[in-house]
């Protein structure tokens, strides 16, 4: 009796090997015929340690698993969800290493330029070397970093310190340094800022300097000051002022209190009106911005009017113009004005022509109380080839009604298209909400219905067309498909070319009343509750049946 191996029952359900087992099973099992084998007989169990053995040994050559002691073909690689490595990690055409699928480092190589990139921080917890030179490292007892080399090159670089610098063992006999102080060996340096001491005062009659004369305090000046050569004015060590040949430059801000400004010509110019407001004005004529030297003038600010009510201008280029607008070119005639009688009749009023698509193409303008469009047609002479325009116009505009329909209440007036062109073209199908008529004429297009006249008009109904007055054809008449002759099908009444004569044709007539044939032709005669005698030679006066 077979019995089940028992390694089956200690399988991880999560090993390779239980996977390869339970798949090569179910293989197994549905490969044989049908009814030939139950799940729990021997032959089920036979082909569950068949499957066992299989996956043992497969699992165990691929990770080590199953009962094998091999250590498996696939354990000397890192698997992708990690793991550790024993050996060399080599990776000759380029690297790239980061975290939450974002990149830190990276190798890489542009042109003969070669190096590693680091788009993160760079954290060592070691020194710095350089082809195997410390050059920096760091002191975490002291906090105290050094940078060491023969030879420190900071080539045209700023090196900026909010702090102090010390050349030396200590500041008593080296150099130190701070932003407000330079000391040599624990004394002040006295330079071209601070070589005067500030506790000796000096007194003179009159001094000649053929050098620089630098005072550090206050210089109070009882007379007048005369320095025709040019005058350098300023403050920290900073020139403002700068007087030279016929020009003064100034290097900052020239501040006025409320009330005071510039004047030019007794006329003030520039004012501070108060605490906010500067006024600019011109000493008795106008003021100019701008001349032939000048290449823009840009607003950084809006422009308003003067009650600061209303923008006018604004600095991105919008427009306001509450009072009125007029548009001139190289000072014509007005083009375009605004109005305003009240609040419904104001408006732009357009004095010449409105032109689209440039200053050759079509234009509108205004006429007698109409809109006028106006356009041109091109022709090209074929005698010699040369395209001349033909000017065409059409006025819009609406005139006292003279259709036949209007309105007999009131005043009743009509919007009106005249044009000079011959025709009216539309391309695509025109429809009127009411009629389509002709002026002057009672002839019209309802719905349904064409009017010639009160008493003569077509009316569509259900199965055709009702026809009201009387009908004159000038030619013939006849159904859709005609032929004559005795086999022919369709009706006509039409005029016989050769003879002149009208003739009809219809397979059936019937006359209720009285029919009066001048000429009677008859193919064939068939007589119905009696006898038909037909002759040109005698006639009878009695006719007997028989």
């Amino acid at each position: 009796m077979t019995e089940l191996l028992p390694g089956i029952r200690e399988l991880d359900k999560d090993s390779l090997c239980h996977a390869i087992y339970s798949q090569l099973y179910h293989n197994f099992f549905n490969a044989q015929d049908a009814g030939t084998v139950t799940e729990g007989d021997q032959t089920s169990i036979r082909l569950r340690n068949t499957a066992y053995n299989f996956a043992s040994a497969i699992a165990s050559g691929v990770t080590g698993e199953g009962g094998g002691e091999s250590g498996g073909v696939l354990l000397a690689f890192l698997k992708k969800s990690g793991g550790d490595m024993s050996g060399l990690l080599r990776a000759g055409n380029g690297f790239e290493a980061g975290i939450a699928n974002e990149r830190i480092l990276h190798i890489y190589k542009v042109g003969q330029e070669r190096g590693v990139a680091v788009s993160g921080n760079l954290k060592i917890g070691g020194n710095l070397y350089l082809n195997g030179k410390q050059v920096l490292s760091y002191d975490s007892g002291t906090h105290t970093a050094t940078l060491e080399s023969t030879r420190v090159d900071f080539g045209s670089s700023l090196l900026r310190g909010a702090g102090e610098l010390l050349i030396g063992e200590d500041k008593e006999t080296g150099i130190y340094m701070t932003p407000a102080l330079l000391q040599v060996g624990g004394r002040n340096v006295y330079h071209a800022g601070n070589a005067n001491r500030t506790d000796i005062s000096w007194s003179m009659l009159d001094a000649s300097v053929s050098g620089k004369l630098q005072v550090t305090g206050t210089a109070d000046i009882q007379g007048v000051l005369t320095a025709e050569q040019g005058v350098n004015l300023g403050a920290a060590g900073k020139t403002v002022l700068s007087i030279h040949s016929d020009t003064a430059d100034l290097s900052g801000y020239l501040s006025f209190s409320q009330g005071h400004g510039i004047k030019i010509g007794g006329s003030p110019v520039l004012i501070r009106l108060d605490d906010k407001d500067i006024q600019l004005a011109a000493a008795g004529g106008d003021l100019l911005l701008g001349n032939e030297s000048t290449n823009k003038i840009r607003l950084q600010s809006d422009l308003w009017d003067i009650d600061g009510d209303t923008m006018l201008i604004s600095k991105y280029g919008s427009a306001c113009f509450p009072g009125s607008l007029t548009v001139r070119h190289n000072y014509g005639d007005n083009l375009l004005t605004s109005y305003h009688k009240d609040k419904q009749d104001e408006g732009i009023v357009i004095h010449k022509r409105l032109r689209w698509g440039n200053s050759s193409g079509a234009y509108l303008y205004g006429k007698d109380d109409a809109l006028h469009f106006a356009s041109r047609v091109y022709r090209t002479d074929s005698a010699n080839g040369q395209t001349s325009p033909y000017p065409y116009e059409t006025a819009f505009s609406f005139v006292p009604s003279t259709s036949l329909y209007k309105r007999q209440d009131r005043h009743s007036d009509t919007f009106c298209l005249h044009t000079d062109a011959d025709f009216f073209g539309f391309n695509k199908p025109l429809e009127a909400s009411g009629h389509i008529g002709i002026d002057g004429s009672f002839t019209r297009l309802a719905d349904k219905t064409l009017f010639f006249s009160a008493e003569s008009y077509l009316l569509s109904v259900s199965n055709g067309i009702r026809h009201y007055g009387d009908a004159y054809f000038m030619g013939g008449i006849s159904s859709e498909f005609f032929s004559s002759g005795f086999a022919g099908s369709g009706w006509a009444i039409l005029k016989n070319k050769a003879t002149g004569s009208i003739q009809a044709t219809f397979d059936e007539v019937v006359v209720r009343r009285k029919m009066r044939v001048y000429e009677l032709e008859v193919q064939k005669n068939t007589a119905t509750n009696g006898s038909l005698w037909v002759t040109d030679s005698c006639s009878g006066d009695m006719v007997i049946p028989l």
